[in-house]
C-alpha cells in the first residue's frame, strides 16, 4: 500500500480499475485490489457436484416425503447464530444428511430417518505424526456398525500460521479400523501431494460419524507438530507383526483361503487368528507367506508352534489344530494340521488367541 498526499485524489474513495482508494484525514491510501484465482481444483469440483446433486434430489421427492423432512427439522428446534435465533429447514436438513451419506459412500435417501445421530469424539492410545507414518492406535470399538471415522486435516505452510480449523479438508473416511488402528499416511500424501516434514504443524478434526443418519456436531480437535517418535509415549514406530490375505502366495490347490488375519505378539509370545479355510479336502496343508520382511523392525520369533481349536462353519464340529508358523526369510511358511478325526470341511473357521512355543 502506498500513501500519497490528497492532491490528485482529493476526496476520492472507491475503486478505479485495479486501484482502490480511501481517504483518512488529509491523506489518501491507495492499494491494488486482490485478484482471485479462477482455477477450480478437483476437490472443489467434487464438492460442488456433490452439493448440486443432493439439492436437485430434494425437488424429486414426493410431498409426503418432503413433509417428513420438514417435521424432522422442526423437532430439532432452534439455535443461535451470529445473526440471531434461527432453525433449520426441511430442505437444508435433507441436503445436510444426504451430503454426509454420499461422503460415506451411501446412496441418497428420500425418506427422513427416524432419528439423527450426531458425530462423537474419539479416544486414542498413541499416535504418530512423522514424514513416514501418520498412524493412530487404540481407537476402540464403534458405538454401532454404521459408524465410520471421519478425518479432516490441514498441514500448515508456515510456522506463523495458527487457528487454521477453517482450512481443514476431508482426507479419509475409514469404514473400519485395523484392530483399533488406522494408517492415514497414503491418504494424506494423496490429498496434499507431499509427506510431512519434521516440525510442520498439523490441524486435525476427527470423529465417529454414523454413515446412515449422522451429522457433524461433536469432534476431536488435534494440533501438533510432526516428530519422529510417537506423541503420547515418545517411542519409535514399529509396524504390527501381522499377515493378511494379501501376504499369502496364491496357488491353485483345493486348499483355499477365504479370510486370513493373523497377528503375532512378541511379549508374551501369542498368535491371534481370524481365518476361514474354504473347499479344503486334505488333513495337512501349508501356506507360503510374504510377511515380516527382514528389513522391517519387528520383534517376532523365527518359528512358532501352537495348538488351537477350529470348527466346521456349517455343522459347528470342533477341530483340534496344530498351527506352525515360520517367519525366517528362507522359510516363510504356515502349516495347518488337523489332529482330530474331524477333517477340514467345505468351510472351516480358526479363531482366537493362543500361546506360541518354539
Amino acid at each position: 500500500m502506498k500513501i500519497l498526499p490528497s492532491i490528485a485524489f482529493n476526496d476520492f474513495s472507491g475503486s478505479a480499475g485495479n486501484v482502490t482508494a480511501r481517504k483518512t484525514g488529509d491523506k489518501t491510501y491507495l492499494s491494488t485490489r486482490t485478484k482471485h484465482s479462477k482455477k477450480k481444483t478437483t476437490y472443489q469440483a467434487a464438492i460442488r457436484c456433490r452439493f448440486a446433486d443432493t439439492t436437485r434430489g430434494y425437488s424429486k421427492i414426493t410431498e409426503e416425503q418432503r413433509q417428513g423432512w420438514i417435521s424432522l427439522a422442526k423437532n430439532l428446534g432452534s439455535y443461535h447464530t451470529s445473526t440471531g435465533k434461527t432453525s433449520i429447514t426441511g430442505h437444508n436438513l435433507f441436503v445436510a444428511i444426504n451430503s454426509y451419506r454420499k461422503i460415506c459412500g451411501k446412496p441418497q435417501t428420500a425418506i427422513a430417518p427416524s432419528q439423527l445421530r450426531p458425530s462423537d469424539y474419539i479416544r486414542l492410545d498413541d499416535w504418530w505424526l512423522s514424514p513416514e507414518h501418520i498412524v493412530f492406535t487404540g481407537l476402540g470399538e464403534r458405538a454401532n456398525k454404521n459408524e465410520v471415522l471421519y478425518v479432516e486435516m490441514y498441514p500448515t505452510q508456515s510456522p506463523a500460521e495458527s487457528k487454521c480449523w477453517d482450512k481443514t479438508v476431508l482426507v479419509a473416511i475409514i469404514p473400519t479400523t485395523d484392530w483399533g488402528d488406522i494408517d492415514l499416511t497414503r491418504a494424506f500424501i494423496e490429498k496434499f501431494g507431499a509427506p510431512l516434514t519434521i516440525g510442520q504443524k498439523v490441524f486435525i478434526k476427527i470423529c465417529w460419524l454414523d454413515s446412515e443418519c449422522g451429522y457433524i456436531k461433536y469432534y476431536s480437535l488435534i494440533v501438533r507438530e510432526a516428530q519422529e517418535a510417537s506423541i503420547e509415549r515418545n517411542v519409535p514406530y514399529f509396524p504390527r507383526a501381522k499377515i493378511t490375505l494379501d501376504d499369502l502366495y496364491k496357488y491353485d490347490k483345493d486348499f483355499r483361503i477365504e479370510r486370513f488375519d493373523l497377528e503375532l505378539s512378541p511379549r508374551p509370545k501369542l498368535v491371534s487368528n481370524d481365518i476361514i479355510i474354504s473347499q479344503g479336502e486334505n488333513y495337512d496343508e501349508y501356506l507360503i507367506h510374504f510377511g515380516f520382511d527382514t528389513n522391517e523392525k519387528m520383534d517376532v520369533m523365527d518359528i512358532g508352534l501352537s495348538y488351537q481349536f477350529g470348527r466346521d462353519a456349517i455343522g459347528y464340529q470342533v477341530m483340534f489344530i496344530e498351527f506352525q508358523i515360520a517367519t525366517v526369510s528362507y522359510l516363510k511358511r504356515i502349516n495347518i494340521y488337523s489332529r482330530s478325526i474331524v477333517c477340514f470341511h467345505e468351510r472351516t473357521e480358526l479363531f482366537g488367541s493362543y500361546f506360541l512355543t518354539v
